[in-house]
């Protein structure tokens, strides 16, 4: 079907667009997900009204079906194609496999999604999106998956999109034109100050080219997991694994969270999983210091950004020392306060900016491996085979509350396990049926499955003490059993 335009309209990728090609190139493609699980197949919308909806939202959405050109140049952009990707080559039946335990089923569906659209071996020449329902014809659950490359997209557009997909009117969405589709940096300054700037530089470039007895006056102390490296990242085997929260204890939380001042619930479950991490690594680095991050969505209708695709985000970070006799409440404190202050935030936004000056340019001739198609996959490439491929402990991604889609039952989303990540990558949305924390590593890397579970289930017991109102709230009594 003809789009509603002749002219071949382009848009020139932003730092984060750019970087995920770059992944892509490198063959470590960023692929987001969201999951909807159905108590019976019969609840799935029809195919036919899937059709309808694909191809109306590429009317509305041209990034829908742009594509990417100079894919393997320092300058790659958005360009739009005289015709939207019929239904077709986006919408897919598959047969899922059946699990006694709906959670771990729910889990299999997710861990297997990604690899889809990542292995595209036509990805370039082909759509960036799909739509895949899972059935069994022995089992009644079915599942319906939404998955797009993030140089389309980030999480909070892959959800919009989703209501999108799903609502029963559509017709009232924007038209949005490719050319005027803002870049995130065009829109809020993500330009790093001299300040930010030249600590990193002296970091990153100038410390490491000086004598070790020099070094030592200068280096930091080393954040986990840097004395918990098994082995390199690429090559091992992905991980995954949820906590399911029920909605009637993550109220209680809400209440107990507000009492002791907590600003943002996230603030209090990212304190939470730092301690879960340092419950099974304390004895492998001390002082125990955890770097966890937290992606924070820029999208905003006022600056023009668009309503469901395009990639707008920053990242906020935050080093945090643990210890046995640590008050939880003042480390949850500190952690929630950081997420919401000015200068931090300001900071996040300069960190993604440090990417204009990752070393550019293109090789020529040609680098003889093709996964280094200029020197920004050089670079990342090169940081991923090292023997300090992680520059953070954990991500943990959350994209607030949502509503079930219509007679659906239960919903998560997140995104492969990478070597480009930190060792842990978690992802968190609540809806109806509660909350929704969802894990993925690399296998044998920092961590292995026991350890993850030992994790959680520490997790799982902060969790209930902290409700329970416990007096002992030191980190080394959260986590007796």
């Amino acid at each position: 079907m003809s789009a509603d335009t002749d002219t071949v309209e382009k848009r020139y990728l932003s730092l984060h667009e750019r970087y995920s090609v770059c992944r892509r190139n490198s063959t470590f493609p960023a692929v987001v997900v969201v999951v909807v699980a159905y108590p019976n197949s019969s609840d799935l919308p029809s195919t036919s009204f899937l059709e309808q909806q694909i191809t109306e939202l590429q009317q509305h959405f041209p990034l829908l079906y742009a594509s990417v050109e100079g894919s393997r140049t320092t300058t790659p952009y958005f360009q739009s194609r005289k015709e939207v990707w019929p239904p077709s080559v986006i919408l897919f039946h598959t047969t899922y496999t059946p699990l006694s335990d709906a959670k771990e089923e729910l889990g299999e569906v997710f861990c297997k999604e990604p690899d889809v659209l990542a292995k595209k071996q036509d990805f370039y020449s082909g759509p960036s999106w799909q739509v895949r329902l899972h059935t069994h014809p022995a089992h009644s659950r079915a599942y319906l998956t939404l998955a797009i490359d993030h140089i389309y997209n980030d999480g909070r557009g892959l959800i919009a999109l989703l209501d999108c997909l799903l609502a029963d009117d559509i017709s009232s969405l924007p038209y949005e034109k490719l050319f005027s589709i803002p870049r995130v940096e065009d829109t809020i300054d993500m330009k790093p100050s001299l300040g930010y700037f030249l600590p990193i530089v002296f970091d990153k470039l100038l410390l490491p080219k000086l004598p070790d007895f020099i070094q030592s006056y200068f280096k930091k102390s080393p954040t986990w997991p840097s004395t918990s490296i098994r082995q390199g990242p690429i090559g091992l085997p992905a991980g995954q694994s949820i906590i399911a929260i029920p909605l009637d204890l993550l109220s209680k939380l809400k209440i107990v969270s507000k009492e002791h001042g907590i600003k943002t619930l996230h603030g209090l479950l990212k304190t939470i999983y730092m301690v879960g991490v340092w419950s099974v690594y304390r004895h492998t680095l001390t002082p125990f210091v955890i770097r966890g991050s937290t992606p924070r969505s820029e999208r905003d209708p006022k600056l023009g950004h668009p309503l469901c695709t395009g990639n707008y985000v920053s990242s906020h970070k935050v080093d945090i020392p643990l210890k046995g006799d640590d008050k939880f409440w003042t480390i949850a404190t500190k952690v929630s306060d950081n997420l919401i202050d000015p200068q931090l935030i300001k900071f996040g936004r300069m960190d993604m900016g440090m990417l204009a000056w990752v070393p550019d340019g293109e090789f020529d001739p040609p680098h003889e491996d093709s996964r280094r198609a200029t020197k920004w996959e050089d670079f990342f490439l090169t940081q991923a085979y090292s023997e300090t491929p992680f520059n953070e402990s954990f991500s943990f991604s959350n994209l607030g509350v949502t509503k079930l889609p219509k007679r659906a039952e239960d919903l998560i989303w997140g995104q492969e396990a990478s070597p480009y990540a930190p060792p842990f990558n978690v992802t968190l949305i609540s809806h109806e049926g509660g909350l929704r924390l969802v894990t993925v590593w690399k296998e044998g890397s920092v961590a292995v499955k026991e350890e993850v579970k030992q994790m959680e289930k520490a997790f799982g017991e902060v969790l209930r003490k902290l409700v329970e109102g416990v007096d002992d709230t030191t980190l080394a009594s959260l986590i007796e059993v």
